[in-house]
């Protein structure tokens, strides 16, 4: 049998030093990007969406890259990717060219040639694909406390909340008001809806509304509404988001004062946000209307139009003007009501 060599004392450190410059020098795992300008980038490939690629580097944290930029990914570990028809895929390696995008399957190693911009999403939210759910939410409060030569009080709540599902998503949205001056109110309304969609494709959608309204100015004890509608996603995006609906209602209002009313309305919902500056500057505009079937003096508009600033950790400042019009309101209250606010908020 051979004698296996026993390193002396002298020798020991010696290659102890070695084996730990071969580690240093040996490359670590880390996804691999080659770029259209010949520049290679070492780091993990986190997402994929809207046409920007999320990259975690060691030595600037995440960076944004333009997806149209990328000539090749090569991963250590497999992503996923998904097309815009919502066909998924598992891979290590994307080489983009003019012509086409080559995606090489890691279950097979068969390689596919697709458009160059049919990829939608890499590593895209579960929920994307059928599984689990996203939960959205905004809560924007805005107060006043004001003594002195004018005695004042204002409260101004407002927020919303979602679920999405693949094919279905459930929002809600509510708000309050409640002002007073020298100790007499001055304004109290509030309002609540609700808002249930399917999508019978990826932007085609249909669903139902509910919604209850209280203005004690406006001289409305309780306007109730429910009814089915129809709606289009154009976009569904981080940086830019607009959807529309039209539908029927049925609408039941109690006034305080004048004579109760229902009638059957049609009624559009309006909801869009962009970033103007992405991830510093949102503008943002919702507006729902009802127009009565029986008698078109019976407009009845909300809207909402502003600016939202992302500060730090999900807390937002938001500009605000909101205009109301009723044309159901007796004759000797204003028909329309607008109001400025600043707002401070928490999005999540």
């Amino acid at each position: 049998m051979k004698a296996i060599p026993v390193l002396n004392s002298r020798e020991r450190p010696c290659i102890a030093l070695l084996a730990a410059m071969l580690l240093a020098v040996a490359p670590s795992a880390a996804d691999e990007l080659l770029m259209k300008d010949g520049s290679r980038l070492l780091g993990k490939v986190v997402k994929q969406e809207d046409g920007t690629l999320d990259f975690e580097t060691t030595y600037a944290g995440t960076i944004k890259v333009k997806w149209d930029q990328v000539s090749e990914l090569h991963a250590d570990e497999p992503v996923r990717v998904m097309l815009e028809d919502e066909e998924l895929y598992e891979t290590a390696d994307i080489t983009r060219e003019d012509g086409a995008a080559v995606v090489t399957a890691v279950t097979d190693g068969t390689s596919v040639s697709i458009e160059p911009d049919a990829i939608a999403f890499i590593n895209p939210e579960p929920w994307r694909y059928g599984e689990g759910y996203r939960l959205t939410g905004l809560l924007n409060a805005g107060l006043v406390y004001q003594r002195g030569n004018t005695v004042s009080d204002e409260i101004d709540i407002d927020g919303n909340l979602g679920l999405r599902w693949k094919d279905d998503r459930v929002t809600f949205y509510g708000q309050l008001e409640k002002d007073s001056s020298f100790g007499e109110t001055t304004a109290q309304n509030w309002l609540l809806t609700g808002k249930y969609d399917h999508f019978q494709t990826e932007r085609f959608y249909y669903g139902a509304n509910v919604g209850f309204e209280h203005d004690e100015f406006a001289d409305l004890d309780l306007r109730s509404k429910i009814g089915p509608h129809i709606g289009y996603q154009f976009y569904e995006r981080p940086t830019l988001n607009l959807s529309t609906d039209i539908g029927i209602m049925y609408v039941n209002e109690n006034f305080i004062s004048a004579e109760d009313n229902d009638y059957a309305a049609l009624s559009w919902l309006v909801d869009y946000d962009w970033f103007v500056i992405p991830d510093h500057v949102q503008l943002y505009h919702r507006q729902n209307g009802l127009l009565s079937m029986e008698d078109t003096g019976d407009l009845v508009i909300n809207s909402w139009t502003g600016f939202r600033f992302p500060l730090y950790m999900g807390i937002v400042a938001s500009l605000e003007a909101e205009v109301k019009y009723d044309g159901s309101s007796p004759s000797d209250i204003d028909k329309t009501d607008t109001t400025y606010r600043a707002k401070l908020g928490y999005q999540w």
